[in-house]
């Protein structure tokens, strides 16, 4: 073995458990060679181009969960740990391989099966202390609560745009029918502040130039083309949405005001930057409750909401809490750390 302490078995369902684990993979990657497994076919070609960019050195579609087949597999990569993600219950997985296990961004929903599988772990880090509590009173005594994994982001990397005012509005992956509402909102603004900007993001780019006849009368422009003076600047590019959101005083996030039911409203929130959303967040409640709770999400339920408190906010001295979900989530990451090489150093 080329690198590290020890070969570890990192085993996640799908893309989205997958980016989920990026950061702590990344910091794991440094000293452990690990193979990585998932269960979807649809994750296949995505975590193919991952290869090579430190997450993991071996990727495997997971084996059959029948004891021959999971026998086999962990005798053939012969793995110190194995590490899963949240849900991933295998019932052969768990109680026929050797190797002591680990759950990762554990949460309950209770039962028989979670009862009697969840004493397969030697240490489970969960997502909030009401889950650590109940695998407590199943009798597990490695649990530990260090938050959810989900809210844990790679840095970005830096990129410029042609700005010469903090008055900016960043709204992101819009779709048709808040485009409208948008520009109505900047048109009030522009009446009120001076030098305000906007910086719009369609969901899909092929939307750029239909968005920007829209806003054409307004100075828009392509980000693309970037033209001087711009006061609308069209996002036509992928990438850098995340990366622009550190330039925003405030910023909303779009599939909110029409029923899509929102999209990633964690990027701006990484920056400190509040986040302003429409009623319709059924695929993102999740989020928002934890946005609401640390002070950085704001419900607005239509047009009229949307422009008073883009415009309070836009004139409070500090709009950027004390506390962003950077910093929020390298605390997360510790913590996971923290625990995970204690428990590495004993079974290595």
């Amino acid at each position: 073995m080329e690198r590290g302490k020890g070969r570890l078995w990192f085993h996640t369902a799908s893309v989205g458990e997958f980016n989920t684990a990026k950061p702590l993979l990344k910091r794991l990657y440094k000293d452990h060679h690990i193979t990585l497994t998932y269960f979807s076919p649809r994750a296949k070609r995505y975590l193919q181009s991952q290869e090579g960019k430190g997450y993991f050195h071996e990727l495997y579609r997971l084996p059959l969960d029948l004891p021959p087949f999971v026998k086999s597999f962990e005798k053939r990569i012969k793995p110190s740990a194995i590490l899963i993600m949240e849900r991933e219950l295998w019932p052969f997985l768990l109680l026929s391989t050797k190797a002591p296990k680990v759950w990762l961004n554990a949460y309950t929903k209770g039962g028989l099966l979670e009862r009697l599988l969840s004493k397969r772990f030697s240490l489970i880090l969960a997502r909030e202390e009401k889950d650590a509590e109940k695998f407590r009173s199943y009798g597990i005594s490695e649990v530990f609560a260090c938050g959810n994994l989900k809210f844990v982001f790679e840095e970005p990397p830096p990129v410029e745009i042609k700005l010469e005012t903090s008055k900016l509005l960043v709204a992101g992956s819009t779709h048709p029918g808040e485009e409208e509402v948008i520009k109505r909102v900047y048109e009030r603004l522009l009446k009120e502040l001076k030098e305000v900007k906007l910086l719009i993001a369609p969901r899909h780019i092929s939307r750029a130039t239909e968005v920007l006849r829209l806003f054409q009368n307004l100075g828009a422009s392509l980000r693309s083309k970037e033209e001087e003076g711009w006061n609308v600047l069209v996002l036509d590019t992928l990438g850098e949405l995340f990366s622009l959101y550190r330039y925003a005083k405030v910023s909303f996030v779009g599939g909110t005001l029409v029923p899509v039911g929102g999209h990633n409203l964690l990027e701006p929130a990484y920056f400190g930057k509040p986040v302003l959303y429409g009623p319709y967040t059924h695929k993102v409640g999740e989020l928002r409750a934890f946005l609401e709770k640390i002070g950085l999400g704001f419900c607005v339920r239509d047009e009229k909401e949307l422009y008073k408190t883009v415009l309070r906010l836009f004139t409070e001295e500090d709009t950027e809490k004390h506390t962003t979900l950077k910093e929020h989530g390298e605390k997360v990451l510790e913590c996971y750390l923290f625990h995970l090489n204690a428990f590495l150093e004993k079974v290595l």
